[in-house]
């Protein structure tokens, strides 16, 4: 099996709160082209992006050993649950959610995790990603997604496809970003480098970035992203505690254990207006700060355990 190489190892947490890690990666439709040089160029060509986002990682991870560390696995553990146990892992505020939306009984409803669908359907992994569907025909609700086919609803369509493009000859890059951009600024960027990357023909520009391109879209995130992303060029993962959002968790008073609580049971009760609101913690923080979603986090009250 193939190690990492680890070009810029990892600075080691950031300290002064001041700055968010941000982990950029290619999915493995690259096909296994450098794609360094082209997000670098974007950085360095925009004087607001080379003075705002530091590069304090970038490694190349084999897919041979993407694969024999269960990467992908580990950081779709959440969606792939529910693609598997389907309707089983629903709650009751699931249940009624999934009613109101579809005006349809959810005990004698046909609701297929996306594995079973495929048997069921007789089709692949990358047929089923591709059935379109209208937008009536769609629902997210705590982090996953239900699309209704025919008589058929099928929960988390896109994990069997996600987990099906890696393989052992495709590498992915890996970036780890320090920012201290503003919202608007880091999601400009990061359209940026998509358009460069479609510009290089790196990426189809008539499928969705997402498919390609993954930035951490929250603190949370970040630590997720941490757990399947960070190595040494041994391969030794380095610890989730070196994670700058993990660091001011634990300073708030919050234990590894409680950490890797949450990103293994994110979906929980939180404060909200009217009482108690169920929400993926995921979700609940996307694009919020270390401070805002550490707020976020206080304001849990009970806890979804799958």
């Amino acid at each position: 099996m193939r190690k990492p190489t680890v070009i810029i190892p990892y600075a080691g947490p950031e300290r002064t709160g001041s700055a968010e890690d941000i982990f950029l990666y290619l999915r493995p439709e690259s096909n296994g082209v450098l794609v360094e040089s082209i997000l670098m160029g974007v950085l360095r060509g925009t004087p607001l992006y080379r003075k705002n986002a530091e590069l304090v990682y970038l490694a190349n991870l084999p897919g041979d050993f993407i694969i024999e560390n269960h990467v992908v696995e580990d950081h779709y553990s959440v969606n792939y649950r529910y693609a598997c146990k389907g309707r089983e892992l629903f709650t009751d505020n699931m249940k009624r959610a999934f009613e109101t939306r579809f005006k349809a009984d959810f005990i004698s409803s046909e609701i297929y995790g996306a594995f079973e669908a495929l048997k069921h359907l007789d089709m692949d992994e990358e047929k089923l990603f591709n059935i379109w569907v209208s937008e009536k025909d769609m629902m997210q609700i705590n982090g996953q997604s239900i699309k209704k086919y025919g008589k058929l609803y099928i929960i988390n369509y896109d994990i069997p496809a996600l987990l099906h493009k890696n393989n052992y000859s495709t590498d992915i890059a890996v970036m780890i970003l320090r920012s201290s951009l503003g919202k608007n600024d880091l999601h400009e960027m990061v359209r940026a480098m998509e358009r460069a990357l479609v510009e290089k023909n790196i990426m189809d520009g008539s499928k969705p970035p997402s498919r390609y391109f993954h930035y951490s879209k929250g603190p949370f995130e970040q630590i997720l992203d941490g757990l399947g992303y960070l190595y040494d060029s041994e391969g030794r993962h380095l610890s989730v505690e070196n994670v700058s959002f993990t660091k001011k968790l634990l300073a708030s008073g919050y234990s590894m254990s409680e950490i890797r609580g949450v990103i293994s049971n994110p979906i929980m009760c939180f404060e909200g207006k009217d009482g108690l609101e169920e929400d993926n913690v995921f979700l609940r923080t996307r694009h919020k700060s270390s401070q805002e979603a550490l707020d976020v986090l206080k304001s849990a009250r009970c806890q979804i355990c799958l």
